[in-house]
C-alpha cells in the first residue's frame, strides 16, 4: 500500500509500470522535469497529502543542486558512451560497456540517495491513508506547484504523459479520473 512505502520504493514500482519509463524521460527531456522530483510530488500526494510553496522549495533546494551536480552529469557521461563513446572506437568495445555499467550503477545510486533525502527532509509530515480522488487532488496540487516552479505549460502530449504516470503512481485511479482533475487542476491555476 502507497502509504507505507519508502519514496524508493515507491517510485521504482511506479516507474516499472507499462508506459511509464517513456513518459517520465519525454517529460524530462521536452519539459525539464527532474523524474524524482517528479515521483517525489506523487508519493507526497499519496502519502501525506498537499506540499506547500515552503516544503518544495526545501525539496528543490537540495533536488536541484544535487540532480545538477551529480545525477545529470552521470547519465550524461553514460548517454554519450552508449551513443559515441563505446562505438566509435574510443575504447575497446567491452572496457568500455563495462565502465558504462559501472556508471549506471554509479546513476542509479545516486538517484537513490536524492529520494532518500528528499524523503528524510519530510519525515515530519504525518503519514495520511487518503481515499483516491483525495490522492489524485493532492498528486496533481504538488505536481502543480513543481511545474510552477520550472515555469513550464504542458500541452496535450505532456498532458497525457501526466495523467499516465499519476494513473500508475496511484493504486486504483483511473486514467480517466486522472485526467478529468488534471484538467481540472491546470484550468485553476
Amino acid at each position: 500500500m502507497e502509504h507505507q512505502a519508502s519514496f524508493w520504493d515507491f517510485s521504482v514500482r511506479t516507474y516499472r509500470k507499462s508506459g511509464v519509463a517513456e513518459a517520465c524521460l519525454s517529460l524530462q527531456e521536452q519539459l525539464g522535469v527532474d523524474v524524482n522530483v517528479l515521483l517525489y510530488c506523487c508519493w507526497y500526494g499519496c502519502t501525506r497529502g498537499t506540499l506547500d510553496e515552503t516544503a518544495m522549495e526545501r525539496i528543490l533546494a537540495f533536488a536541484e543542486p544535487w540532480a545538477e551536480n551529480v545525477v545529470r552529469p552521470l547519465r550524461a557521461a553514460r548517454t554519450w558512451m552508449k551513443t559515441t563513446g563505446c562505438t566509435e572506437a574510443y575504447v575497446a568495445g567491452e572496457d568500455c560497456e563495462g565502465l558504462r555499467e559501472e556508471i549506471k550503477r554509479a546513476e542509479l545510486r545516486a538517484e537513490h540517495l536524492q529520494e532518500d533525502r528528499m524523503q528524510e527532509l519530510t519525515e515530519e509530515a504525518v503519514l495520511k491513508n487518503p481515499e483516491i480522488t483525495s490522492r489524485i487532488s493532492s498528486t496533481l496540487l504538488n505536481i502543480n506547484v513543481y511545474l510552477r516552479h520550472l515555469k513550464v505549460t504542458l500541452d496535450r502530449t505532456s498532458s497525457s504523459e501526466l495523467a499516465q504516470i499519476v494513473t500508475a503512481a496511484i493504486s486504483g485511479a483511473s486514467l480517466d479520473a486522472v485526467t478529468d482533475s488534471l484538467s481540472a487542476t491546470l484550468r485553476a491555476n
